[in-house]
């Protein structure tokens, strides 16, 4: 059947019509499907939202909680409370006993008085210490004339001579022993015959050299 011009155009723009109407139709579903899409997203991510910020409260609320807790537990234990600072103790100087001090200015005298003895001049000091450890044998505190006498005896003949500086033992206890009872005592009779007994440097020096030449008392 052949168609005529006019209907051949009538039934173009019919088919053009019908393929606008499809192509909006197909337009206004695909709008509606992001729109849709859109809305979903949009519902997703509230959504979202809302449990992040619920587990926040939670996360909050458990950590004040926690707090709450650990104050009460502080409050109810002393071990929480911080110790305090301990004080620096202060080193205090040991206290000196005053006899400690006179033991050791006496020492340190003694020490002096060793150091400062002049061996051509013997103190007259030195030479009765040094006479109580090497001549008195029984340490009774006293020279004895037997002690004397024991001493003179054991002096080497070659020193003999020095004898006759000091005298005889008979001699010796004369100018030393002063109250006169056949002993010389260390403390008493030297202190009452200091212008007598051993009063001179050269007695001294020659009393030392005869009976103790290395004694440092």
């Amino acid at each position: 059947m052949k168609l005529s011009i006019k209907q051949a155009f009538l039934l173009s723009a019919i088919a053009m019509a019908a393929s606008n109407n499809l192509l909006v139709h197909a337009d206004d579903t695909a709008d509606a499907a992001a729109a849709a899409a859109a809305a979903t997203t949009a519902e997703d991510d509230s959504a979202a939202e809302v449990k992040v910020q619920e587990a926040i409260e939670v996360v909050a609320d458990t950590t004040t909680s926690d707090e709450a807790d650990a104050a009460k537990e502080c409050t109810a234990d002393e071990d929480c409370i911080a110790p305090p600072a301990e004080e620096e103790e202060i080193a205090v100087p040991p206290v000196v006993e005053e006899e400690q001090v006179e033991e050791e200015q006496a020492e340190a005298t003694t020490t002096t008085t060793k150091e400062e003895e002049d061996p051509s001049c013997p103190s007259r000091p030195h030479v009765i210490r040094c006479a109580a450890k090497y001549l008195d044998t029984n340490q009774n505190g006293q020279l004895e004339k037997s002690e004397l006498e024991t001493a003179m005896n054991a002096v080497p003949w070659i020193l003999r001579s020095l004898l006759n500086i000091i005298g005889s033992v008979d001699a010796i206890m004369k100018k030393c022993d002063a109250d006169g009872d056949g002993a010389i005592d260390i403390d008493v009779d030297m202190k009452a015959t200091d212008k007598t007994c051993l009063a001179t440097c050269f007695k001294r020096k020659a009393f030392k050299r005869l009976f103790f030449p290395d004694c440092t008392e």
